[in-house]
């Protein structure tokens, strides 16, 4: 309706634009009002009004399975709206709940989160005192593959998956283009928008576990390296590795891990971490292992791992942020997605 008035008003693109119609199969799902659309009976069943093609009748629905939000006093219900799933032909009501979760109190601990391109995540759960007491490597595609295995099926990595669609696309585009050619509005859509899903599932994965161990060991906050507005510049240009980094979920985990731990009532922030070369640099690194990348050689021969380094490089970082005093000299951001 607004495009329409738009249309109306003379704001057009061209002279003989037509005007804007209502496309029924725009996606959007009808929301319920309570009293006029359902009637929820406990959390057993539920009365909607339905068209059965000559008048709108109430009909009585099963409520087959539940999450928790509705077992948190403070979360209050609002109207949902009913989700039709076209290809397994079934209905399901997405209901929102308008949360108010109380300050989590922790134990003078936080997570620090590091992401990169070798490893997904890698967790380390550090102390006010300076003690790391857990830290974990967060790989989906690996755990996903144990998973399989224990089952007893053959399923790739994720991340492998991805990166193959995605290199078929070139080859693809080669074969249909030729010298000079062009290619048509959607080509390979199908594709991108399975690398989309996977790429989804990955960050869920990531999220939920990241969040898992945050409340295993009561943590204050959840860290992360800034890194907004960060740009690729390694990998020429149509390689794997630039490919991979413009695969780099790293605005995702880090969302998804902070709605589910706003959820809860836990506080995450952005810090500016120190390169991960950092303290390498001060011990005489002799450089990145060419096997794994992630992984440094000293000129003793011993290794460490670069992604660890980093991810306790921005604990300290975190813990700096949370126990600094408020009249202390040292710079500090307004804005909680920016702390330096």
């Amino acid at each position: 309706m607004t495009r329409y008035r738009e249309w109306q008003s003379g704001t057009r693109q061209r002279r003989d634009a037509k005007p804007p119609v209502l496309n029924p199969n725009s996606g959007c799902y009808p929301t319920l009002y309570k009293g006029q659309c359902y009637k929820l009976h406990g959390y057993d069943r539920i009365d909607i009004k339905v068209f059965n093609g000559t008048d709108w009748v109430w009909t009585t629905i099963e409520i087959t399975s539940l999450r928790e939000r509705h077992t948190v006093d403070s979360n209050k219900l609002l109207s949902p709206s009913l989700i039709f799933n076209e290809q397994k032909k079934a209905c399901h009501l997405s209901v929102p709940f308008e949360c108010h979760p109380p300050q989590r109190e922790g134990e003078g601990r936080v997570v620090s989160v590091d992401l990169g391109i070798n490893t997904t995540a890698t967790v380390a759960v550090v102390n006010f005192d300076g003690t790391v007491i857990h830290r974990e490597f967060i790989h989906p595609a690996r755990d996903i593959d144990e998973v399989a295995a224990a089952a007893g099926t053959c399923v790739q990595r994720n991340g492998d998956r991805r990166d193959k669609r995605l290199k078929s696309v070139s080859k693809r585009a080669s074969k249909t283009m030729g010298l000079g050619g062009s290619l048509q509005k959607g080509f390979c859509s199908h594709t991108y928008r399975k690398c989309r899903n996977i790429n989804r599932q990955i960050g869920q994965i990531v999220s939920k576990r990241i969040v898992q161990i945050a409340q295993q060991f009561n943590a204050d906050a959840i860290v992360f390296e800034n890194l907004k507005g960060w740009k690729a510049k390694g990998g020429r240009k149509r390689s794997l590795l630039r490919q991979r980094f413009h695969g780099w979920l790293k605005g995702m985990i880090r969302d998804l891990t902070e709605m589910k731990w706003q959820e809860i009532g836990g506080k995450v922030i952005d810090v500016v971490a120190p390169p991960k070369s950092w303290l390498m640099t001060a011990v005489e690194s002799k450089g990145r292992d060419g096997q794994n990348y992630a992984l440094a050689k000293f000129s003793s021969g011993k290794r460490y791992n670069a992604d660890l380094n980093g991810a306790l490089n921005i604990a300290a970082r975190g813990i700096l942020q949370l126990t600094r005093r408020k009249d202390s000299e040292e710079p500090s951001s307004q804005s909680s997605r920016a702390i330096a």
